[in-house]
């Protein structure tokens, strides 16, 4: 099995961070790459950078399609150019944020999701729609962070989490935490034995689910809302 994952921004670090933590958790068997553009924002904090890094990333998404990889992964929590990305693909393309949602719908009755800036917050809400899981939502929290602080300074990071989550607990009744950027990938074991609840890490839970999926041999539907676009010369 041959998986690429993708941070869609151009953060070496943190594209390393991602690299650390799927390398302890994947199969033997499993053949991994992570990378991420050269060019781009370095980290994703509004829907323009969402389009930018898309851009960047759909050159990444060919390459995979031709050197023989069975999936793809877009490791930031704004899925950026994941239906894009799914129609230009024949392989296996997943959004961490579609992945880890979907997975928490299963594993409580509600569940929360701490961004790092209340600036995401409404698009959090948006994308809890665009999934199909409006009402699985409790709430969704900020962290007071950058994308890239929740990276350079972990310590800070880690406790924001634990009391953001506890608040999203003890307030919204959020039964299910999901750690809402890639950025956070290495928080959630120690936040889920402090606060006794389940805490996601999507980049992890997306890498497991994609490997489920590969060894079940399946893909999206490329009939109609992930069809191939039709060809035309761009100018």
């Amino acid at each position: 099995m041959k998986i690429m994952v993708i941070n869609p921004n151009s953060s070496k670090e943190m594209t390393h961070s991602i690299r650390e933590v799927l390398e302890k958790i994947k199969r033997p068997d499993t053949e991994l790459t992570v990378t991420c553009p050269e060019k781009g924002p370095i980290e994703i904090s509004s829907a323009y950078d969402e389009t930018l890094a898309a851009f960047y990333m759909m050159d990444i998404i060919r390459k995979a399609n031709k050197e023989g990889y069975d999936a793809v992964i877009v490791a930031c929590f704004s899925d950026p150019g994941l239906v894009p990305a799914k129609e230009i693909s024949d392989i296996l393309v997943v959004g961490i944020q579609e992945a880890s949602m979907h997975v928490a719908s299963t594993l409580g009755y509600k569940f929360s999701i701490l961004t790092p800036g209340p600036k995401r917050i409404p698009s959090k809400y948006n994308d809890a729609w665009r999934n199909k899981l409006p009402y699985n939502l409790a709430s969704v929290r900020p962290l007071g962070l950058t994308v890239t602080e929740t990276e350079a300074k972990p310590d800070l990071a880690q406790q924001r989490i634990l009391d953001v989550a506890k608040q999203a607990v003890e307030e919204d009744n959020a039964e299910v935490i999901v750690l809402g950027c890639a950025g956070m990938v290495g928080y959630a074991e120690k936040a889920a034995a402090e606060l006794g609840v389940v805490v996601i890490d999507p980049t992890s839970t997306a890498f497991k689910f994609t490997e489920a999926l590969v060894d079940l041999g399946l893909s999206h539907s490329k009939r109609a809302l992930f069809a191939k676009p039709s060809d035309k010369e761009y100018r």
